[in-house]
């Protein structure tokens, strides 16, 4: 269930290593290895997607590419670029997307270290960046988002539920705003039951201009 995936991947800033996740997130059997269509992730998925429609994608924490999929199970056509510091979830991700299927010549991986990330300055102003059940694993997850340029759109998750794998976690939205609001301003949220006694907050943002 989404508790008990939670609790295998423990945050990255706490010292949990490469290999560590690598075997919480690509291991057979792992929630985040099952299909698409039985991943406990599936509704955030869907409803970012429908949020971001055709925009190019720079995903933040791309994991086993189960939102990739998701983006590009319809008519999508826009670039997409998933950043991840872990090989054999890249590895799994990319299995997902044959190279010669023309719809997904626009999909890229790379392994970077989301501590070490900075975006690069060729952007195209229409990119959405994205942060899927990432930042309540990390300390710097300010840091993080401090990174994305300002005026550019910015779509995360957060969990409301507390969990072993969880810095922190946000029981309502009114938390998330005080943690992020110097640095986003918020224009959507949804809030997206998982399975009755877990959700997860969905919050579409700008990141603020005046706020570097």
């Amino acid at each position: 269930d989404a508790q008990g995936a939670a609790e295998v991947l423990r945050e990255r800033g706490g010292g949990v290593t490469a290999t560590f996740y690598d075997e919480a997130m690509a291991a057979p059997g792992a929630p985040s290895m099952l299909p698409l269509a039985e991943s406990p992730w599936l509704p955030v998925y869907e409803e970012a997607a429908r949020w971001i429609g055709n925009d190019p994608v720079i995903d933040l924490g791309c994991g086993t590419g189960r939102f990739a999929q998701a983006l590009y199970s319809q008519t999508r056509r826009a670039p997409y670029l998933g950043i991840d510091f872990s090989p054999d979830a890249l590895d799994e991700a990319k299995s997902g997307f044959a190279p010669s299927v023309r719809k997904y010549e626009g999909i890229t991986f790379s392994e970077q270290d989301l501590t070490r990330w900075k975006p690069r300055d060729d952007l195209a102003g229409n990119s959405t960046f994205t942060c899927l059940e990432v930042l309540e694993h990390l300390d710097g997850d300010l840091d993080l988002v401090g990174r994305i340029p300002p005026g550019f759109r910015l779509i995360f998750s957060v969990p409301n539920y507390p969990s072993e794998a969880h810095v922190r976690d946000f029981r309502t939205v009114g938390a998330i705003w005080e943690r992020y609001a110097a640095l986003l301003t918020f224009t959507r949220w949804s809030l997206i039951d998982l399975d009755g006694a877990h959700a997860i907050h969905l919050l579409d943002c700008k990141r603020r201009i005046e706020s570097w």
